[in-house]
């Protein structure tokens, strides 16, 4: 692994969960982890649902862009999110990535999408090239190695976890080869 210069961060903007939603998910995947074949599963305390991937940044420059954030967030009202049915990227026979669904007012969501995007823009950082498809990542690096029979659609579904009201997004620090590997730099408010 390669280590990131010190004055440089791996950074990104993201919804943070609520803790109750935390521990369905973690429980929905515990209960079906001997049907999953997946090497990387994430930590509890890492779920999220990322909005702008921002990648390594000047420390220097942190403070423009929390400005530029939370000119952001003030546009912004609060809006009901759940946690939806789960779904794989990649091919269905060998996934790369299982994740769950992001379900209530995701029209609300590509808006904050966008306000950030328009916010960040300014400041040199480029959207990715594909539509934004929020998600909840729950493992990655399919492994073909515990021969199980993958198919998801013969997962049990879990129940409904209870919608959250979306107050805030924050900006992460990713710290690899840590566990968890998010870190909150700054939390920016509706």
């Amino acid at each position: 692994m390669t280590q990131m210069p010190q004055d440089k961060v791996r950074i990104f903007t993201a919804v943070s969960l609520p803790d109750h939603v935390k521990e369905e998910i973690q429980r929905w995947t515990i209960d079906n982890k001997d049907k999953l074949s997946f090497r990387n599963f994430t930590h509890k305390e890492d779920y999220h649902i990322t909005l702008q991937f921002l990648g390594d940044t000047e420390r220097g420059t942190i403070n423009a862009l929390c400005e530029a954030l939370r000119e952001a967030a003030v546009k912004m009202q609060q809006f009901p999110l759940s946690v939806g049915d789960a779904g794989v990227f990649g091919s269905p026979l060998r996934p790369r990535v299982l994740w769950r669904g992001v379900e209530g007012e995701i029209d609300e969501l590509a808006v904050l999408f966008q306000y950030i995007l328009d916010a960040t823009a300014p400041l040199g950082y480029i959207s990715e090239n594909r539509p934004y498809r929020p998600h909840i990542t729950i493992a990655r690096k399919f492994d073909d190695s515990k021969k199980i029979n993958w198919n998801l659609e013969k997962f049990p579904a879990q129940e409904k976890i209870e919608p959250w009201l979306v107050k805030d997004f924050v900006l992460f620090q990713t710290i690899l080869g840590q566990k968890p590997m998010y870190k909150i730099i700054e939390k920016f408010d509706f």
